[in-house]
């Protein structure tokens, strides 16, 4: 096992989380996340093939979710959300990267969704999956000015909210931001700010993902 590997997981076993249900609590801003149209956190565990896997509530899994394990959250208006913000970036062509995942996903549960942002970089990311396909996706990374990927027809949201951009050397140019990512997240499938009424307390499982 790898140093940074062996560090991880005794950081994951140090860390103490609470399984008594609480309410769901607002991320977005510098993270990554998955939604899967499914309330089955257990087979969305099995799918993503986890490991150690922990009983967690909404404050102690979000809270955690920087040691590069994922969140598997309750779920929230049909919706299972999956929280990590170490996962690869939407570059990532392996089969733990973003695209793959939620098109396998997508294979099982109908629907998978990936979002990603971070202001440090200026890094800001969504992709839909249908039926085990990609039918859009968009990446960009301001630190390098780069367009990381855009792929399929722009979508309905997409277009309704003006999330049109340009390359850097446009005459105007015209750029996302993290703001774009939860208004999508929220359009496409859940609000990761959580501001919703009537909303339940719950409990959900962290887990190290394991590359098959």
């Amino acid at each position: 096992m790898r140093a940074a590997d062996t560090q991880a997981a005794e950081s994951f076993k140090k860390r103490v989380y609470n399984n008594q249900p609480d309410m769901p609590v607002g991320f977005g801003y510098k993270s990554q996340w998955l939604v899967i149209k499914t309330e089955n956190t257990g087979e969305v565990a099995k799918e993503l093939n986890l490991e150690d896997i922990q009983a967690a509530n909404w404050s102690t899994g979000i809270d955690g979710a920087e040691d590069d394990y994922c969140f598997v959250a309750p779920p929230v208006k049909g919706w299972t959300i999956v929280v990590n913000p170490e996962m690869p970036d939407i570059s990532d062509s392996t089969d733990e990267g973003p695209l793959k995942t939620i098109q396998h996903l997508s294979e099982k549960f109908g629907e998978a969704y990936y979002f990603g942002t971070h202001r440090v970089v200026d890094y800001h990311a969504w992709a839909k999956a249908i039926n085990g396909e990609i039918v859009r996706a968009y990446g960009y990374l301001g630190e390098s000015g780069e367009t990381l990927i855009n792929q399929g027809e722009l979508t309905a949201e997409e277009l309704k909210n003006h999330f049109v951009y340009t390359e850097l050397d446009h005459e105007d140019p015209i750029f996302p931001d993290e703001e774009h990512v939860l208004k999508l997240s929220k359009e496409w499938a859940i609000d990761p700010l959580m501001e919703y009424k009537g909303l339940n307390p719950g409990v959900g499982l962290v887990g190290k993902r394991n590359p098959k």
